[in-house]
């Protein structure tokens, strides 16, 4: 007989956590997300000053620069890394392939009491106003008038110079947080090899929407449509490092309330490390020395500078940032095709059977 004396199905009880662990991990993810996106963001940010950022200084003879530069080194301390060159030419080229922050021209080279600071603004505002701001200070004392000389200026849309970081943070954003819902409301799609196809088609479409907005219709940056192929590779490797990150952790997934642990991981090294690192806010100079090695290495600096090199420098500085941006996807790629922990994490779980607690119970 199938049912009870009532003619009701009894129902075997669930097992589980109890009430309050349940609230507990619902909000472990946004507790994590928000202790680590101020603690890291903070530390990194809230006291920006020079820090070894390079200078490069002309002067007409060695004996001058190397007066030059050691009445710099004693007034700023190690504010700057300082290095001689022969020429304001090589100097500004210096500048334009982003291998020295500024250049500082003195008398020597000027005339007498005439000095000029040579800037590039589009590699940051923040870094040109305290490379002219500091160097004013140094020649004010000695009579010197300090002519400011900005080789790559920002455009007028976009004075302050931060479009560039809403345009990386949205092109890897797209593609984490894409992962992170299809993760939960699609999980079919996150074998290894649909994924690699549908995360690409939504990168190719997010690579041309985020430039859409901040191009055209808002206008921040002028034309260059072909930051849309950089958007895409962009977007698919926020998704496949995030989908690394979810296959890594499907085992603490097991539990509901952890469906969106892959984000923590993610989330900070693409976002919460990488706008810090990344220089679009504050000047990666003008950081701890940790945050200037991480601009070398983590997707969103590689991003944020490759837009850059390409919207203000002429696509100078290119390659390198290119590269580690290939690396970050081709790796992603690579470690979502591996197996590894038994069944491979991305496979959509089977077509579930009735639950226990909806059998009926024989009596």
């Amino acid at each position: 007989m199938s049912s009870t004396a009532s003619g009701q199905h009894a129902a075997v009880p669930e097992k589980g956590s109890s009430p309050a662990v349940k609230y507990v991990l619902v909000g472990l993810f946004p507790f994590l997300m928000v202790v680590m996106m101020v603690s890291v963001m903070l530390s990194a940010m809230h006291q920006p000053t020079p820090n070894r950022m390079p200078l490069a200084v002309v002067a007409s003879t060695a004996a001058q620069a190397e007066l030059t530069t050691s009445q710099l080194s004693a007034a700023t301390g190690e504010a700057f890394d300082l290095r001689t060159v022969g020429t304001e030419a090589e100097a500004k080229e210096l500048i334009l392939k982003r291998e020295v922050a500024g250049a500082y021209t003195g008398p020597s080279v000027r005339g007498e009491g005439r000095a000029v600071v040579h800037v590039a603004g589009a590699a940051g505002a923040s870094q040109a106003q305290t490379i002219t701001g500091i160097l004013t200070g140094f020649t004010a004392p000695q009579g010197i008038t300090l002519q400011t000389d900005d080789i790559a200026p920002l455009p007028l849309s976009d004075s302050a110079g931060i479009s560039i970081l809403y345009l990386a943070l949205g092109w890897l954003l797209s593609g984490a947080i894409f992962i992170l819902v299809i993760g939960a409301a699609a999980p079919q799609l996150m074998r290894p090899r649909t994924l690699a196809v549908v995360a690409a088609g939504w990168a190719v479409f997010m690579g041309f929407a985020v430039w859409l907005v901040i191009g055209p219709i808002i206008g921040a940056i002028d034309g260059h449509p072909e930051l849309i192929g950089v958007g895409a590779l962009a977007s698919y490797t926020g998704a496949l490092v995030t989908a690394f990150f979810a296959r890594l952790l499907r085992p603490l997934a097991v539990n509901p309330a952890l469906d969106q642990i892959a984000g923590v991981p993610a989330i900070g090294l693409l976002v919460i490390l990488g706008v810090p690192a990344s220089g679009g806010a504050v000047s990666i100079w003008m950081e701890p020395s940790f945050f200037q090695w991480l601009h070398g290495v983590l997707p969103m600096p590689a991003v944020l500078e490759t837009a850059r090199s390409i919207l203000y420098f002429d696509a100078r500085t290119l390659g390198g940032h290119m590269t580690v941006l290939l690396i970050w996807l081709v790796a992603g790629l690579i470690l979502n095709f591996l197996p590894f922990g038994g069944k491979a994490a991305a496979e959509a779980p089977a077509e579930e059977s009735p639950s226990r607690a909806d059998a009926p119970v024989s009596v």
